[in-house]
């Protein structure tokens, strides 16, 4: 219980530090709309009028969550299907904390979505001969957004796959995800861009062959991903922790390692100027990732400026 209360104090000193949070300088509709969102966004949730679609057979959402961040899956997918107008079948993955109560809520929510639990992927995986002892052993550690790198990919059955984080919401049109999903590219992926580098942890006879520095690997997130069937395969996974020079406890090994397989396909990045970590949220603005430390603003902000833009266009 301390350390809750420690850590929400943590959250809402940001909140009302200008330093961390500028757009909420001395606003009040800020305060309230964090309280709001993040101890009351279960309740939010199941207010939530369902998002009634018939599934695309051949393009599939999938979305790590957990138990906590139900409010946040659920504005995520709404802001993205509304302002897309695309209509995937979703896949929630389980970190092995989503409750029977948050699955039905999530269910009831958005056609055709399904729930993988940690007992089924953990099944599928560790039964899968393709899959190298060293991917199952780094599996099998604490660091749960490995789920991310390993399970996605290899349970997608689409033909498309996009992969997104609960923290990530939509302002506006996001026609190069549109056009990527209609086939109307060059490109086998499509990736988001940090605002800098980051770590790859991989050895320097990897980084050479696939020529990964020179092909900006080290600047992709792993938040906002889409690809093509067969861009990440079991041998591209067992190959990139075969020479990662990284255990469990490295935070990024999950983006590393997507980064690093994706980046040996023809892909392309999304413009940082419009799909983006940093910044306030502006009319250009079609996806602002809302990472742990910029997390407060997704409640103090991002959520209500999605719902306003949603209502203003028509919802």
């Amino acid at each position: 219980m301390f350390k809750r209360i420690k850590r929400e104090w943590y959250y809402f000193s940001r909140v009302i530090n200008p330093k961390y949070s500028p757009a909420c300088k001395l606003s009040l509709k800020c305060y309230f709309r964090y309280i709001k969102n993040k101890f009351f966004g279960n309740y939010l949730a199941t207010r939530v009028a369902p998002f009634v679609f018939s599934p695309q057979s051949d393009f599939e959402l999938h979305i790590l969550s957990q138990k906590g961040n139900l409010w946040m899956a659920v504005w995520s997918l709404n802001s993205f299907l509304f302002h897309s107008g695309l209509r995937p079948k979703i896949v929630i993955h389980s970190d092995g904390t989503i409750d029977k109560k948050s699955a039905k809520v999530l269910k009831e929510k958005f056609s055709g979505l399904e729930i993988i639990s940690r007992e089924e992927a953990d099944e599928y995986i560790f039964n899968r001969p393709d899959i190298s002892e060293k991917v199952k052993k780094m599996r099998r550690t604490k660091n749960n957004l490995l789920l991310k790198l390993i399970d996605i990919p290899l349970l997608s059955q689409g033909k498309k796959t996009m992969i997104m984080g609960d923290d990530v919401l939509f302002y506006s049109r996001p026609q190069e995800i549109i056009d990527f999903i209609e086939g109307k590219t060059p490109y086998a992926a499509l990736v988001s861009e940090n605002h800098g580098r980051c770590e790859l942890g991989v050895n320097e006879s990897y980084l050479s062959k696939h020529k990964l520095i020179e092909r900006r690997t080290d600047f992709i997130n792993s938040d906002l991903l889409l690809f093509d069937e067969g861009c990440v395969t079991p041998a591209a996974i067992n190959e990139y922790f075969e020479n990662s020079v990284k255990d469990e406890n490295f935070y990024l090994l999950e983006m590393a390692g997507l980064s690093c397989v994706l980046a040996q396909s023809n892909f392309s990045f999304l413009p940082l100027d419009r799909y983006h970590i940093k910044g306030s949220i502006t009319e250009k603005t079609v996806v602002k990732h809302f990472t742990s430390p910029r997390r407060q603003d997704l409640f103090a902000y991002g959520i209500d400026v999605s719902r306003e833009s949603i209502r203003k266009n028509g919802k």
